[in-house]
């Protein structure tokens, strides 16, 4: 009895197929990729508008912006003060308030990663050996924090003393530091003052997208950076190549000082009226420095962001 003849695949038509698949695979990396970006970008959206709702709730309860950080003992920073409206009771309950960020007892607490805080845009799983005051190991971990709130502006090119006030770390900000500051404060107007905004990748050292082999020159890597502690910074612009303090880059230059994500075109942010912003590369430096202060009285066009 004779079998059925039955015609397998030749080697060209496989050859053929897989072709035809790693086409398909090529054309739907980039837009799978796109959608992840695109959702990274939501949520670091959503988180920033959360802290700044948490913010605003804070300020109506003590009738100021809770303090970017408390500059004598015991040290912390804002986002310490807005655990409880972020629904972290638990993690709240947990950190004791009376003692330093870095201090062992806290460890549990400083030590848990919290979502909020954090942009899925930047490396997961990152942590920071704490260290104290005088820079010495505490044993602690710090969970990593991805969003700060600026101290003041280096605007070195605007004359004096405009350039002086927006350097002044008491009175720039909208955010004082170890006080409660009203809103009525912000004479500026809270949709043209920035509360807090992103500064991702620390510990580790990132310049214009790409990791730097050493962290020598990342500023207070030990300290900037894990959500309990101060994560507030001087925001300065950046040469070309993002090396050099000064200059004409404002975004995603430089994660050692200023506004620093790992978004492609530019980086979040959100204002003291709570709403967010995405501020592009290439924003004028002006336009940057004047987002900072909230009594400079700069004028900022409606399309300016």
């Amino acid at each position: 009895m004779q079998l059925p003849y039955r015609r397998g695949f030749t080697l060209i038509e496989l050859l053929v197929v897989i072709a035809i698949i790693a086409i398909l695979i090529a054309l739907l990396v980039p837009a799978v990729q796109k959608v992840r970006e695109a959702a990274a970008g939501t949520q670091c959206q959503n988180n920033l508008r959360q802290i700044g709702l948490a913010a605003l709730n804070y300020e109506s309860v003590y009738k100021g912006l809770p303090p970017r950080c408390q500059v004598f003992a015991p040290y912390r920073g804002w986002g310490v003060y807005l655990l409880p409206y972020i629904e972290q009771s638990t993690v709240a309950n947990i950190y004791r308030i009376d003692l330093n960020f870095y201090d062992p007892v806290n460890g549990r607490a400083v030590a848990t990663p919290l979502a909020i805080y954090s942009c899925p845009a930047a490396p997961a799983g990152r942590i920071d050996n704490l260290v104290d005051v005088n820079g010495n190991p505490t044993g602690s971990i710090g969970a990593e924090g991805e969003y700060f709130a600026p101290n003041s502006v280096d605007a070195y090119w605007w004359p004096d003393p405009q350039r002086m006030l927006a350097a002044d770390e008491l009175e720039a900000p909208a955010m004082a530091h170890s006080t409660n500051r009203p809103l009525a404060a912000i004479t500026d107007g809270t949709s043209n003052t920035l509360l807090v905004s992103e500064l991702a990748g620390r510990p580790q050292w990132w310049v214009m997208g790409a990791m730097q082999p050493s962290t020598s020159g990342l500023r207070f890597s030990a300290w900037w950076g894990p959500w309990a502690s101060y994560n507030s910074a001087t925001y300065k612009t950046w040469s070309d190549d993002g090396m050099t303090p000064g200059g004409f880059c404002t975004i995603n230059c430089n994660n050692s000082w200023g506004i620093y994500s790992f978004h492609t075109a530019g980086a979040n942010a959100v204002f003291a009226d709570g709403s967010v912003h995405f501020l592009a590369v290439g924003l004028s430096r002006d336009v940057f420095a004047a987002l900072v202060t909230r009594a400079g009285g700069e004028t900022i066009p409606g399309d300016a962001f």
